[in-house]
């Protein structure tokens, strides 16, 4: 493993605070020495400041049915961790984007999410609204698939299929990269639909059954075909997203 790859896997705890002393400074050194990395840092440091700039609006958000005893049930189930026990006595009274907040890159909110449709759909919608704001400039021109199939494979190894334009079904690609998921990452592909952003996430090795749930003013469609699970998500109010959404869905293996 070269110093740039293990520095980028290390990257969001690295600007979390959450990587041991030794380990930190080794982070250090390597971006004092690397643009590259260290321009990849600034990128997830913007990630973090979206979320701080938009905590409090997204504390106001009603908490979804379900979601708080769903957590408190992971927490008693592994009381037997000190850090279980810690979160355990604060789930009561914080909101889903709090959870979300305060639960990314940890253990339990991995557990979490890997459980439940509606923590799976909030963090999904918390990274499309920081990756639209911070990598997909507005008016870029449409991206091509084949390019984008061939830089995912040749950066991350990953062989899966990019859903092209379609300007019959309203659709724009305008650029792929990799994004966090729990405690892995996976393709995040982006679209846009009637002037509005579009997110398809592909989450490889992972069967999930059929949702449908909204969070933070968007909807997210999950949906697994054979041993991957794929996440469309687009904002509420943003018109008739039938066609597109069907055409993204059905292209997506």
């Amino acid at each position: 493993m070269t110093d740039c790859r293990r520095t980028i896997e290390r990257l969001a705890s690295y600007v979390d605070d959450l990587l041991p002393p030794g380990e930190h400074a080794a982070v250090d050194s390597h971006l004092a020495a690397c643009p590259s990395c260290r321009s990849a840092a600034v990128r997830e440091r913007g990630g973090r400041t979206v979320l701080r700039e938009r905590a409090a609006s997204l504390r106001t958000e009603p908490l979804p049915p379900g979601l708080r005893g769903r957590c408190e049930a992971l927490a008693r189930a592994h009381a037997t961790s000190p850090p279980a026990r810690t979160w355990s006595t604060r789930l009561v009274p914080v909101s889903l984007a709090a959870i979300v907040i305060v639960f990314t890159g940890t253990a339990l909110f991995s557990l979490a999410t890997q459980r439940s449709h509606t923590l799976l759909a909030a963090q999904l919608t918390a990274d499309h609204a920081k990756c639209f704001k911070l990598f997909a400039s507005e008016g870029s021109g449409s991206a091509d698939a084949a390019r984008l199939e061939q830089m995912l494979s040749d950066r991350y190894g990953w062989d899966v299929h990019v859903p092209a334009s379609s300007p019959a079904n309203g659709v724009e690609l305008v650029g792929a990269r990799r994004c966090l998921y729990a405690d892995g990452r996976i393709p995040h592909v982006m679209y846009r639909v009637n002037g509005r952003n579009v997110s398809l996430y592909m989450l490889e090795g992972v069967a999930r059954g059929d949702a449908d749930v909204t969070s933070f003013g968007h909807r997210s469609r999950i949906w697994s075909r054979g041993a991957t699970t794929y996440v469309l998500v687009w904002p509420v109010g943003g018109g008739d997203m039938t066609t597109a959404a069907r055409y993204v869905m059905e292209e997506a293996h």
